[in-house]
This record gives structure tokens, C-alpha cells and sequence, in this order.
């Protein structure tokens, strides 16, 4: 393992095993790994906006300073909804899909529409990956975090700083966190984490969905007057997605414990937060 792969005694995320793809009317498809507690990639038939947090993902890349951004790094691509909608708004961009399990990027080819003009895929975890890469990103998106499989090594300061010596100036991550309703620990604690390494006006909180919230560190400034501005060049069923994101956009919370790779207690947090919804 690189010196800068995951650390030792770490287990990769569970995203292998048992996959469903099912359909429902006029072809709608979605994909649920494993116990179906969570919906990884959705494809409409014509259709590239999902309704649900992909859109908010899309929406925030062109928060920094090139819109659309020229590349972007898909850590955790599933099926290939976030590659599918770049390929389509943006397809002047170049689009590297890292997906651990490669299965599910047949998937994505043969039932998903998973294609675009730039589009390259790769089999391989994430993080390792990255530290092997020598290319750099306008925007790196962070999709690997699915309860209660999240690994703890994308969840770190190392990581974090891999991830900024990643990006183009005036770059950004944009981070997906998916948590339960009302719960803010897990977000807390990489928000701090994130504000290590980005600064602590750099990292900002979009509440897309009750059970997604989009954290985004950037190298840049002024992310929701970015997206206001980029509103007015984009098609006009993504701009409303967009000037949207840049209401909601606002400085990440405070409170959190940062994460190392020595000390990353990502499954305590998530199984308490799971045991506090059950109650």
C-alpha cells in the first residue's frame, strides 16, 4: 500500500456484495447495495437532474473559479449519476470516476447510462488512488460516505490534505455526508476536520437534503456569490439548482473533534447517531 493509502488495520468500505437495480415506471432505475439501506445511483430515461442530493453536488461545482470546471475526480461514482449529469451540463469536462467495486461501473454502463465525452473510469480505493494520481482538479467529489460503512481513512486530516494537494487553484471539494435526520455529529466532526486543513473561512455547509448535507473546502473565495454568478450561464433547468445552492450555502458548523489517521472514531459516531434515531 502507498505510504499515504490507508493506514494499517484499516478495512475497506463495504460496497461490494450483493447489488439490485430496480425499475420502476417508464424505465426509472435505482441501485441499492447490500441491505438497501441507502439508494446509490438513480437514471431517468432522458433525464440527467434526479430531484435528490446529485443535483446538489452539481450544482456546488461550479462554486470555484472556473465554470464550468475544467476537471473533476469522482471518489465513490457507484453507477455513475454524478458522472452522467457532468458529462451532459458539462461536456467540455474532463471526468475521472473512481469506484471501488468494478461491477458496479458495468452497471452503470449497461443499465445506468454511464458515459460521456470525457468520461474515464477506474477500479481502485479511493484514497490510494489519489496519491498515485499526478493530475490535479478544479473539483473533487467526495461520494464514498454510505451508513454504516463509511471509511475512516476518507475521513481524516491526511486525507483532507491529499485531497487539497489535489486541487487546481481556486478549487474545491464538495463532500457528501449522509447522516440521519437531525443529526449534526459526523458533520461537525469533518467540518473541523476540513477546516484544518482549508482554513477556518474556507469550509462551508449546503443542508441539501434532511439526511444530506453537502460540505464543500475550497481554495477559493466567496462561494455563494460564485454560484449566483454562474446561475446566469447555465441551462435553464440547472440554473434554478444553482441560484437554490447559493441560498442555502453558509459557513460549516462549529464543534467538532478533528480526525487523523491515529484517531478517527467515524463508526462510533455513526452507531451512536443510528442507536439515537432508534430510540
Amino acid at each position: 500500500m502507498p505510504p499515504d493509502g490507508p493506514p494499517a488495520g484499516s478495512t475497506r468500505s463495504r460496497r461490494l456484495g450483493r447489488w439490485s437495480a430496480r425499475s420502476w415506471r417508464r424505465g426509472e432505475r435505482s441501485l441499492e447495495l447490500d441491505e438497501g439501506y441507502a439508494v446509490h445511483s438513480v437514471y431517468r430515461p432522458g433525464h440527467w437532474l434526479t430531484g435528490n442530493y446529485w443535483d446538489q453536488m452539481l450544482a456546488l461545482s461550479v462554486a470555484g473559479r472556473h465554470t464550468p470546471p475544467r476537471s473533476v475526480a469522482i471518489l465513490g461514482d457507484a453507477a455513475g449519476t454524478s458522472a452522467r449529469q457532468i458529462g451532459h451540463y458539462f461536456p467540455q469536462t474532463w471526468i475521472d470516476a473512481v469506484e471501488l467495486d468494478g461491477e458496479l461501473t458495468k452497471v452503470g454502463r449497461e443499465l445506468f447510462d454511464l458515459r460521456g465525452p470525457h468520461l474515464h473510469t477506474y477500479t481502485a480505493d479511493a484514497r490510494p488512488w489519489l496519491f498515485a494520481s499526478t493530475r490535479r482538479y478544479d473539483v473533487i467529489m467526495v461520494d464514498a460516505y454510505r451508513q454504516p460503512y463509511i471509511p475512516f481513512y476518507l475521513t481524516t486530516k491526511e486525507f483532507f490534505s491529499l485531497v487539497r494537494d489535489h486541487l487546481e487553484p481556486g478549487g474545491l471539494v464538495i463532500v457528501n455526508v449522509g447522516h440521519p435526520q437531525g443529526s449534526t455529529s459526523l458533520e461537525r466532526a469533518l467540518g473541523a476536520t476540513m477546516r484544518a486543513v482549508f482554513g477556518y473561512g474556507a469550509v462551508w455547509r449546503d443542508p441539501a437534503q434532511s439526511v444530506n448535507t453537502m460540505l464543500v473546502g475550497t481554495t477559493s473565495t466567496d462561494p455563494a456569490g460564485r454560484l449566483r454568478a454562474a446561475a446566469a450561464m447555465l441551462p435553464a433547468d440547472l440554473a434554478p439548482v444553482v441560484s437554490a445552492a447559493a441560498g442555502r450555502i453558509i459557513p460549516a458548523l462549529t464543534g467538532g473533534q478533528v480526525f487523523t489517521d491515529d484517531r478517527a472514531p467515524v463508526e462510533w459516531l455513526v452507531d451512536l447517531s443510528l442507536a439515537e434515531q432508534a430510540r
